[in-house]
């Protein structure tokens, strides 16, 4: 018996990415058993909302779960990559006049984490399946199969390459979408100012001229509010250096 077999509320957690998209074919004969969940951040790629369009009228059950980042970004400032202290929540509580900021894995669970899992535990999801690979330098410490308060997990493509996953998809006649032309991961809101190793700004600047410069309108408010931070750093490595 399968894995599938042995569930009755299945989700598969799309994203838009190679990898799940690979998941999503792979499953395909059971795709009347599963239903597909997307995290619609608030601020999706309109590339990523035409996929899901499509993916929408392909399967048949699928969900779109809100994740409000344009409220939780209102409510916490923008992500970034360097947090200064006076403006992270503490800082701000003492009375810095700092700019509110979020650290980037902060942002992510709350728009993105949170509000997909507890959608999960809603709908009463026994067994989660994603497009986890052993070889993703980011990924969810369980592994296929293990289970996790009482949710089973399975990840069809965990022993999968990056070209073996290109080449399934070239297979079922799928097109890599076209944001891995430029970036190494599947971007889920179109304003995010963190993850600066990822090449946005030169995506936005092809792709999304507008977005492109409230992006860079965002980037240049966070250096502002970590140029300082960084210059006390240095002095103070310089300081050291010069008493030695």
């Amino acid at each position: 018996m399968s894995v599938i077999d042995q569930h009755q509320r299945i989700a598969l957690q799309l994203s838009g990415g190679r990898d799940s998209l690979a998941c999503l074919y792979l499953l395909r004969p059971h795709w009347s058993r599963l239903t597909v969940y997307w995290l619609n951040s608030g601020d999706a790629f309109p590339e990523v909302r035409a996929l899901m369009d499509e993916i929408r009228a392909m399967v048949p059950d699928f969900v779109e779960v809100d994740g409000r980042q344009p409220e939780v970004v209102a409510q916490y400032g923008p992500p970034t990559d360097l947090m200064p202290a006076d403006s992270h929540p503490v800082g701000l509580y003492g009375g810095s006049s700092g700019l509110p900021l979020q650290q980037r894995f902060d942002c992510c669970w709350r728009v993105l984490m949170e509000p997909m899992h507890r959608r999960m535990l809603a709908d009463g999801i026994t067994l989660i399946i994603r497009g986890q690979r052993a070889d993703d330098a980011l990924k969810a410490r369980i592994r296929d199969g293990d289970v996790l308060d009482g949710i089973a997990y399975h990840f069809p493509i965990e022993a999968w390459n990056a070209q073996q996953v290109n080449d399934y998809l070239a297979s079922q006649g799928v097109a890599l979408p076209r944001f891995y032309q430029t970036l190494a991961l599947t971007p889920d809101c179109l304003s995010c100012t963190a993850w600066w190793s990822e090449g946005r700004a030169a995506y936005l600047r092809r792709h999304h001229p507008d977005a492109h410069a409230r992006y860079m309108q965002g980037l240049d408010r966070i250096q502002q509010a970590v140029a300082p931070h960084i210059a006390a750093f240095n002095q103070e490595i310089q300081g050291e250096t010069d008493g030695v």
